[in-house]
């Protein structure tokens, strides 16, 4: 027995070819309907599409090389083709299968890997979160503010009671949630605006202007009220100088606030951005940005694909 390097080394090449048709059928298909492969029946689909198009390919190369070299209708008989093609289904199947299971194993691993990371990211923002709404200064304020609108204005006392419960109550609902309506996150925000402008009389004020109705657009719990809080926590804002923080909502999200410097300025903050830029990085979104001048400080959050797993 000869042993001829021309079946294996022909095997080879039509391996590499199924590989590379299914790699680049599920690449474009990805970035048609900007949606990233993660489920086994996109896999499958997106695996149909590369037989079609790897059985009509090769049918076009044979045809092409049978013209070139005067044998069509010896190559091109109804038997020929059917059997050619089976051998070739089968043949994309074996070698397909097996790369389709590696590219799912894999994609499952970095998505698992990407879920964690997530995961730390939201833990570390709703401690942040859970540390100030827990803070028993920030609890004595509050209550000590509630106490002296008792005493003067009882309908503004049941407001900001209202407000006040409102924040522990969103806290609580939100807890295990990766993402939430942008309708619920902006009710969330003027409820904790409202408490600091009690605080802070006309100091801060906050407008919200919603070009855009999107009752659908989910956002990762917190988004607006963190960057309305950073507004207050880096500016000091004063009656004859106010700070005034923008939302506006259009094809994404921006807030802007004017800025008006501290004298001591703290040296470890960025944490509670950091965070929020992780969150939607993982959520398979654009990433935030951040623009900064010597007048204005401006976030622009990106929307969440309606695809993504609350």
């Amino acid at each position: 027995m000869v042993f001829l390097p021309d079946g294996p080394i022909a095997q080879f090449i039509s391996a590499f070819i199924i590989f590379i048709s299914i790699k680049v059928t599920i690449n474009y298909m990805s970035k048609k309907y900007a949606k990233e492969v993660n489920n086994i029946k996109d896999y499958l689909k997106y695996f149909g599409i590369a037989l079609v198009l790897y059985i009509c390919a090769s049918n076009m190369i044979s045809l092409i090389i049978s013209t070139i070299f005067d044998n069509l209708s010896r190559n091109f008989t109804v038997k020929i083709l059917i059997s050619v093609n089976t051998s070739r289904i089968v043949e994309f199947i074996l070698f397909g299968s097996l790369y389709l299971a590696y590219l799912y194993s894999k994609e499952n691993n970095t998505y698992r890997i990407k879920m964690n990371e997530y995961d730390k990211a939201l833990a570390s923002s709703k401690v942040q979160q859970l540390k100030a709404q827990l803070n028993p200064h920030f609890l004595f304020n509050n209550l000590n503010t509630l106490d002296q609108l008792i005493e003067e204005d009882k309908e503004k006392a049941s407001n900001f009671l209202h407000n006040f419960a409102e924040l522990y109550r969103y806290s609580l609902i939100t807890s295990e949630k990766k993402l939430v309506s942008l309708q619920d996150e902006i009710q969330f925000t003027k409820s904790y605006f409202k408490l600091m402008e009690e605080k802070y009389l006309d100091c801060y004020f906050l407008e919200i202007n919603e070009d855009n109705k999107t009752p659908d657009t989910l956002v990762p719990p917190f988004c607006l009220q963190v960057l309305v809080e950073n507004a207050i926590e880096h500016n000091l804002g004063l009656t004859e100088n106010p700070v005034h923080i923008n939302i506006s909502i259009n094809k994404n999200i921006e807030v802007t606030n004017n800025k008006v410097a501290k004298q001591h300025i703290k040296k470890t903050g960025g944490r509670a951005l950091k965070n929020l830029s992780t969150q939607f990085a993982l959520l398979g979104s654009n990433n935030i940005e951040i623009e900064e001048n010597d007048t204005h400080f401006k976030v622009t959050l990106p929307f969440i694909n309606k695809n993504t797993d609350v």
